[in-house]
């Protein structure tokens, strides 16, 4: 497994892990009043899902799908997690609109990534 592999199903995970997270709370704030205690491990299982299927889906005996799949998840992660810090560290934006602008952007790059990924994934796997 290379570094790269890693740092992008790490990134997936952390990405996954903050947006379930905050919406899971936002949601259940309404109907809940400590919903910190429901939206942190709900965001924490599905960050370790998301960085289980970078990982997985990056293997060598997975369909050229999967792996475009993963490496798409990869890139929203890693994308997410840099506009999230440039868009709240440096230009100070609120948290609502650093994470809804880093979601936007992460999105499109993953479906960007997905959709014109012509199946040369393979050096990500190496």
């Amino acid at each position: 497994m290379k570094l790269r592999t890693f740092g992008l199903a790490l990134a997936a995970g952390v990405a996954v892990f903050l947006v379930v997270g905050v919406a899971v709370t936002e949601a259940a704030l309404q109907w809940i009043e400590f919903s910190l205690f429901v939206g942190l491990p709900v965001g924490l299982v599905a960050g370790v899902t998301a960085a289980a299927l970078v990982l997985l889906g990056v293997g060598d005996e997975v369909s050229l799908q999967r792996r475009r799949a993963a490496v798409a998840l990869g890139v929203f992660g890693v994308v997410f997690l840099a506009v999230l810090v440039v868009v709240a560290g440096v230009f100070s934006v609120g948290t609502l609109h650093s994470l809804s602008l880093a979601t936007a952007v992460g999105l499109l790059a993953g479906i960007g990534s997905f959709a014109l990924d012509p199946g040369e994934t393979s050096s990500i796997t190496g």
